[in-house]
């Protein structure tokens, strides 16, 4: 009898057992096809005699589905009352057997990166008929299981992909760069609406009705008019972040005086921010298609570069502020901080995962608008009025 407690164990025991033993059982919850113990599995694929792997909470990937359609040896629950949640394997000759029963499932989580702990028992441990237990409690989980055939594959794939995403929010992921704190030590992630507006009122570098004041202002600008390149000049400049007597403190929520190349494609009209600021739509909700499109146009623009991610958030925090937050060298220290993102490398494909979804996924942004009219101006505002509170003077 054996303690596997090391993910580099439990795949190298996994490993040797499958070659090692001509016959297989296994009943998982859930299963992924990127390991090194998964195609092990496949290229010895003759010796399953029996396979029972689970589906709940989608869990398993699509292309084990995929690896296995039409097989009678391995079968799928694609509808459990309750959670199937086993995680036994069985390896047996005419001779001797071997079981590994525990935590982990045969994904890449438990072989990679989750503390999981499992017992290795063989024929040497106990008594030779707790083998025969094992294989008729798989067996029994097969009677629940269902051969899969290529269209209720390609089915759960579509139905994956869509609740994949789900899955990583609620386990607070966002993009492919790992998080240094929990979502339950950020000072704003878990704020309930009412906290969330106390928290922008106090801000003291500004004013609180001074930035409602100033976002109000582009959006007169923005409703009146159809397009970017339609505003009137002295008006563009302020909701771009550069000088203006049109919009009141025009360089709050991201000043762009400094940025060179902008400030002169501002100056110029450059038809490209208004062509990208028209991908982004003016009310409902915001995809990352229309990202992708606004990101893509923003940078036509800079066909030499020197294009960065401060001035295009700045023009989308303007246009949408309810989605999007400006972020610039004054908020993103404090920001990365707080939710605990690696601020380095910060570009336009993970600003979308890790700060726009992040943000979504907060108690503050989900709340319903509310009916009074100042806090619904926060409210349809809120991602940009974040800068109260991460704001940094100096």
């Amino acid at each position: 009898m054996k303690i596997i407690s090391t993910n580099a164990e439990l795949s190298k025991q996994l490993k040797r057992l499958i070659k090692q033993y001509p016959k297989i059982a296994i009943a998982t919850a859930w299963a992924s096809a990127a390991t090194d113990v998964f195609k092990v599995l496949v290229q010895n694929e003759g010796k399953i005699v029996r396979a029972v792997i689970g589906t709940h909470f989608y869990q398993t990937h699509p292309d084990v589905l995929d690896q296995f359609v039409g097989s009678s040896k391995v079968q799928f629950i694609l509808q459990p009352d309750g959670v199937f949640h086993p995680k036994v394997y069985v390896f047996w000759s005419a001779k001797a057997w071997e079981v590994v029963i525990g935590s982990p499932n045969l994904t890449v989580g438990a072989l990679t990166k989750n503390s999981e702990l499992s017992v290795l028992i063989s024929s040497d441990d106990v008594q030779p008929e707790l083998k025969q237990e094992f294989l008729a409690v798989i067996k029994g989980y097969s009677e629940d299981a269902a051969t899969i055939s290529q269209s209720e594959a390609n089915n759960y794939r579509s139905l994956w992909k869509l609740k994949s995403r789900d899955l990583t929010k609620v386990a607070d992921i966002f993009g492919d760069k790992k998080s240094n704190k929990p979502a339950v030590q950020s000072r704003v992630m878990p704020l309930d609406w009412a906290s969330y507006l106390e928290e922008v009122k106090k801000d003291t570098t500004h004013g609180f009705k001074e930035r409602l004041a100033m976002l109000k202002a582009v959006r007169e600008q923005f409703d009146k008019y159809e397009h970017f390149n339609d505003i009137p000049f002295d008006a563009r400049r302020g909701i771009a972040g550069l000088d203006s007597e049109t919009i009141p403190n025009p360089k709050w929520f991201g000043s762009m005086t400094g940025a060179g190349v902008f400030y002169g494609l501002i100056n110029k009209g450059h038809e490209a921010f208004s062509l990208a600021l028209d991908e982004i739509p003016s009310v409902g909700e915001v995809r990352k298609e229309h990202y992708d499109r606004y990101i893509a146009e923003y940078k036509k623009a800079y066909p030499k570069g020197r294009d960065g991610l401060g001035t295009a958030t700045r023009l989308l925090a303007m246009k949408r502020p309810d989605v999007f937050l400006c972020v610039d060298s004054k908020n993103l220290d404090m920001l990365a901080k707080d939710v605990g993102m690696v601020k380095a490398g910060l570009g336009y494909e993970r600003y979308w995962g890790e700060v726009v979804l992040r943000l979504m996924e907060s108690p503050w942004w989900q709340s319903p608008e509310p009916t009074n009219a100042t806090e619904k101006a926060v409210w349809r505002a809120r991602a940009a009025m974040l800068d109260a509170i991460f704001y940094e003077e100096g």
